[in-house]
């Protein structure tokens, strides 16, 4: 047992040795092991077994030849020196340089990671050939083992010995591809060095033909593919269609078909995306590095992060799906063997449409990365720009950055209103954002509209005053027209400035659950006199009764109407007053009212004389109304007087007193009776409750 642990510890230590075999030696191993696999054999399951490791070992053999060979051609490569570089020329030849730089240090990345993967795939190589060996020793040590046995032990252990040699060769090639790829990425930045060391490349025209034609070649391309996916999905989806009306077993394969189909088109659409981000960030740098625009570099700051996340998620989740789709076909090569002769020719032409979904996909993954790295390049041109800048440039940037800040300050969206949308008979809630812009331009655009609202109103009043309107009326006029004229300015600044009504729907409950109360009686009074404003059962200048108060209407406001008494007090009425009590209107129709006045004589007096005397006497008075006909009526006899009741009419109007008017028929009653010689009652005054004199406005026409 000793001596066997010490054969196998000298083995492992041996391998490196073993791995060297020459091209001659494996030509002839390969070409002896196919004429063992032509020699015709027994169909055991020994035999079996030993003819698939001879195919296994022939595969081996076969790889290290081919590694021989790459190995060779890859220290060749690297012996070579480095061809002469030409001068760079232009912006695009400086990007392509930069390219290349980044394509070397990825493969150099790749190179080293597998080859800390083959360190480890190594170790686990030479344990498991260090236990072929001693199964091996073990069973040519037994007598009795049988012929098949020990041979199947042999091959097993030459299989584990070639799979040694070939992880050796190909960790040999990949070291010397890791080395090129070092030396051609320190000769790229090398040249790298010298350019930015010295002045600042400008785009010339070549350069942006040469961009305009690669780019333009992409987009043609595209389309091409995006043409084929089309056709691709058309007949995918008609052989799905064929194979499920068929009713058959193997509608897998077709639908699998036609789910690569689709993602051939989302894919092809997602490659036209990264093409428009490409020629997006391309202007960006003609207009930065020709046109020494400032603001392209604002732009660059504030568009290139963003899309280099939406880059890295899309990556992210076409490396999520690549890798599910390994597993997946990791799992279907397992059940390969174990399956019938018919279901494998059904599962190889579905490893077939896999193996194509995980190059479509593993494409998307690159054409990503290369766009996120074609904005890093650019990225780190703008800040080089930026840390070259002079101070006239650094002021430029600077405003620049100033302005880009207002302008998305001014585009800040403090909240969004959810807005119902009539289209085509259809109910669709469409999102309308709130920005500070909007707050702003809608104040000023109700300022701006009260300021004409004002001058306008202003200039009307004093046009109608010229031309005799009068003046409470006027001002009547231009306080309704500026209240409608500010409620529409309100609504136009809010349309104008793009804000939805709906936005105030929340503040408008929040207040009117506040202060719905407090406001009850002013919304009241609001609606009242838009009521009166309406119905208008009273003007200017009209004579109302409200309850106990009589006088003239002088003003008709929003909340209050205002009334002039007999007294000269002005007296605020509510409007909601004038709507829900009754309001008697003396000059409604006609400005004509009638009077009344009670005159008691004595009993003894010629009534005919008095009558005469008392019709004189208003006849005489120039303030009464002409017609209708002042009258004189005898109304009641009694042993203590005779009660006469004079009735004439007036024109209520500025200057007209109704209470000195009486007064003054009075006194002239008396004076008529003195020189008349009638008497008064003896036991009553003439002016009392039953002889009084009552001057009750009336309410019929004159």
């Amino acid at each position: 047992m000793i001596m066997r642990a010490l054969w196998v510890i000298v083995l492992v230590c041996a391998m490196p040795v073993m791995a060297q075999e020459s091209r001659d030696t494996l030509d002839a191993r390969i070409a002896a092991l196919r004429q063992q696999q032509a020699a015709p054999g027994d169909a055991s399951a020994d035999a079996k077994l030993l003819a698939l490791m001879q195919r296994q070992l022939l595969t081996s053999l076969e790889r290290r030849r081919d590694l021989e060979q790459s190995r060779a051609d890859a220290a060749r490569v690297l012996a070579a020196p480095l061809p002469a570089s030409a001068p760079l020329g232009g912006l695009l030849e400086r990007d392509d340089l930069r390219r290349q730089v980044q394509e070397q240090q990825a493969t150099a990345q790749g190179d080293s990671q597998r080859l800390e993967l083959l360190k480890d795939e190594r170790d686990s190589a030479a344990l498991r050939l260090a236990n072929r060996v001693a199964a091996w020793r073990s069973l040519a040590d037994a007598g009795d083992t049988p012929p098949i046995k020990r041979e199947l032990a042999h091959l097993d252990m030459q299989l584990s010995e070639s799979v040694v040699a070939e992880i050796d060769l190909l960790a040999g090639v990949l070291a010397l591809q890791r080395d090129e790829a070092k030396r051609q990425r320190s000769e790229l930045s090398r040249r790298l060095s010298l350019v930015a060391a010295g002045a600042s490349l400008v785009p010339t025209a070549r350069d942006e033909a040469e961009l305009s034609r690669r780019l333009q070649d992409r987009q043609h391309a595209l389309q091409l593919r995006l043409e084929q996916a089309m056709a691709e999905r058309e007949r995918a989806r008609a052989a799905w269609q064929a194979a499920s009306r068929s009713g058959t077993a193997g509608t897998k394969v077709p639908a699998e078909r036609l789910v690569n189909a689709d993602m051939e088109l989302d894919l092809t659409r997602e490659a036209q995306t990264n093409l428009s981000i490409e020629q997006a960030a391309w202007q960006l740098a003609l207009r930065l590095h020709r046109d020494a625009d400032a603001s392209a570099l604002i732009e660059a700051r504030e568009q290139g992060p963003r899309l280099q996340q939406r880059l890295q998620r899309r990556r992210d989740f076409l490396t999520v799906t690549a890798s599910q789709l390994m597993d997946r076909m990791g799992a279907l090569d397992t059940l390969h063997s174990a399956v019938s002769d018919s279901e494998r020719v059904e599962q190889a032409a579905l490893r077939a449409v896999l193996d194509l979904r995980l190059r479509r996909l593993q494409l998307a993954v690159r054409d990503a990365r290369q766009t996120e790295s074609l904005l890093e390049r650019l990225r780190e041109d703008f800040e080089e720009r930026l840390g070259r800048a002079g101070w006239r440039e650094q002021l430029a940037l600077r405003t620049a950055a100033f302005g880009a800040w207002l302008e998305k300050l001014w585009d800040f969206e403090l909240f969004a209103v959810n807005q119902s949308v009539d289209v085509d008979g259809r109910k669709t809630t469409v999102a309308r954002g709130v920005t500070v812009g909007k707050l702003v331009k809608a104040p000023l655009l109700l300022v701006l509209g009260l300021l004409l609202s004002f001058r306008l109103t202003a200039w009307a009043e004093r046009r109608a005053r010229r031309r005799g309107v009068d003046e409470a009326r006027a001002r009547l006029v231009r306080r309704w027209t500026l209240g409608v004229l500010v409620c529409a300015w309100t609504l136009a600044s809010l349309a104008l400035a793009g804000i939805p009504l709906a936005a105030f729907a929340f503040a408008g409950g929040a207040i009117a659950i506040g202060v719905g109360f407090g406001t009850q009686n002013l919304f009241k009074n609001l609606i009242s006199g838009i009521l009166v404003l309406i119905e208008r059962p009273f003007r200017l200048g009209d004579v109302i009764e409200v309850g106990a108060l009589r006088g003239t209407v002088i003003d008709i406001d929003l909340r209050t109407s205002v009334v002039r008494d007999g007294d000269g007090a002005e007296i605020l009425i509510p409007n909601s007053i004038l709507v829900e009590q009754s309001v008697r209107n003396l000059t409604f129709r006609s400005r004509s009212v009638r009077q009344t006045m009670t005159i008691l004589v004595d009993p003894r007096s010629e009534p005919r004389e008095v009558m005469d005397t008392l019709r004189e006497v208003m006849q005489r008075h120039g303030q009464l109304l002409e017609a209708p006909t002042p009258v004189v009526q005898l109304v009641a006899t009694s042993g203590d007087a005779l009660t006469f009741v004079m009735r004439y009419w007036l024109e209520i109007e500025t200057g007209v007193d109704q209470q000195r008017i009486a007064s003054d028929l009075r006194l002239m009653v008396l004076s008529a009776f003195a020189e008349a010689g009638i008497r008064q009652a003896s036991t009553l005054d003439p002016t009392s409750s039953r002889g009084h004199t009552s001057a009750s406005a009336g309410s019929e026409p004159g």
